[in-house]
């Protein structure tokens, strides 16, 4: 999706995902793009976020998955380029992002879990500003820091019915950035959002935002042929020609492949790569 100066897309095996439904929406202090994007459980992906024109101010990008601030990187003035985010992330180790089942549970105590509600949405925000240096930049000491841990538990079966996904984050791994030494002081310019909503691809054909695939259109077809093609005959039913009528296998067999899709292969990203020269961790 573009917007203004920039874009930003999903990718899965290097490919970005194809988008459905785009709506643009603007307000005094954000504009926003949203659409919708097929999820594949068991697969890694990342955000990639491309700057197509050189800014006169500093830039903020910060990713949120599912609730959960995950990255912020800084850019200055004149900055032009591509970021692909694949992980969340410190100063020490990061967690890449792969789709997951979504596990329900009927326990009520989780039934006022406000989390949920962020369940099923990837968000890119870019802030811009005052490009400055900071008064002090100290890493951090904590030990506690240096782990990543987050609520990824069961959702109450009430919470998340349009949505059989989410997204989970994969075992740690040494992950070193550097430390911005500098910070963007916000402007009165309205944040630039991006919001890609996900679910699964036959959710998306049923809800009429995704285009059904040709198996499907096949299948559909073949069946339509088939009901046109039978006469109807007066007399018993052992009267009719047993050639002229097609097994009931197949037509059940077709009708399973226009109600479920193909399952996509997994693949892996790196951490997170810039073509930028001049781009840290905020």
């Amino acid at each position: 999706m573009i917007l203004g100066d920039f874009s930003a897309c999903i990718f899965m095996d290097g490919e970005e995902l194809p988008e459905y439904d785009v709506i643009v929406s603007s307000t005094p202090t954000e504009n926003r793009i949203t659409c919708w994007i097929a999820s594949d459980a068991g697969k890694k992906f990342g955000v990639r976020a491309k700057f197509l024109a050189q800014q006169t101010s500093g830039s903020l990008v910060t990713v949120v998955v599912d609730g959960n601030r995950c990255s912020s990187y800084i850019t200055s003035p004149g900055s032009i380029g591509t970021l692909e985010i694949t992980s969340l992330a410190n100063s020490y180790v990061g967690r890449d992002f792969m789709f997951s089942q979504l596990e329900l549970t009927d326990d009520d105590s989780m039934l006022d879990d406000q989390s949920a509600n962020d369940i099923g949405q990837i968000m890119m925000e870019v802030e811009q500003g005052k490009y400055t240096m900071k008064e002090q930049v100290v890493g951090s000491q904590n030990v506690n820091n240096r782990t990543l841990n987050l609520r990824e538990g069961k959702v109450h079966e009430r919470a998340k019915k349009a949505c059989p996904h989410r997204v989970v984050f994969g075992e740690e791994v040494p992950h070193r950035s550097l430390v911005s030494a500098f910070k963007i002081i916000p402007d009165n310019s309205p944040k630039t959002i991006f919001v890609f909503k996900y679910t699964r691809l036959d959710i998306l054909q049923a809800m009429g935002v995704a285009p059904r695939t040709s198996i499907m259109a096949d299948a559909e077809t073949e069946i339509e042929d088939h009901n046109d093609d039978n006469e109807v005959m007066d007399g018993p039913a052992e009267s009719l020609p047993s050639e002229d009528v097609k097994p009931l296998a197949r037509i059940r067999e077709l009708e399973a492949i226009f109600r479920f899709g193909d399952i996509f292969s997994s693949s892996s990203f790196s951490s997170c790569r810039w073509s930028f020269s001049a781009c840290v961790h905020k």
